[in-house]
This record gives structure tokens, C-alpha cells and sequence, in this order.
């Protein structure tokens, strides 16, 4: 059986922001990925383009980065 290997497109994004219980500030990095491939299809079922690609990560990226981050102490005392 054959291996395939499809392009990866990445779109990197970071936040800075406080900790909304105890105020620290946090940065937090994330790699937003998709590959094109011929099963990666738009609604329309057509194989989506890199830049169709591109513009669904910088929404997702954008998404992510307006979700409030909790400090990993805070997040720990609030699942305790």
C-alpha cells in the first residue's frame, strides 16, 4: 500500500493576556494546521484551495485567540 504525503498549510498565532482570576499575565503559542488533500472539501465539494485554507486558520487562530486563558495553578485550584 502506498503512503501519500500531503502539504501541510500552518498559520502560527499567540495571545498575551492576563489571568482573569489572579491577574499574572500568560503567553500561549498554537499551531493551527490543515493539509491539502483531495478529502479536504469546502461545502460546495470542491477540494479547498491554500488559500481558502489559510483564511479558515486566521478565523480559527482569531477564535482561539479572543478565549480567556486561566494560570495552570488557577486552573488547578478551580478543578479541585
Amino acid at each position: 500500500m502506498p503512503t501519500y504525503r500531503f502539504h501541510e498549510v500552518k498559520h502560527q498565532a499567540s495571545k498575551n493576556l492576563p489571568c482573569p482570576a489572579c491577574g499574572k499575565k500568560l503567553r500561549r503559542q498554537r499551531t493551527f494546521s490543515q493539509t491539502l488533500n483531495p478529502f479536504n472539501k469546502n461545502a460546495d465539494d470542491q477540494v479547498k484551495t491554500e488559500l481558502e485554507i489559510v483564511r479558515e486558520l486566521v478565523v480559527e487562530a482569531a477564535d482561539w485567540e479572543k478565549e480567556p486563558e486561566l494560570h495552570p495553578r488557577c486552573r488547578a485550584e478551580a478543578t479541585s
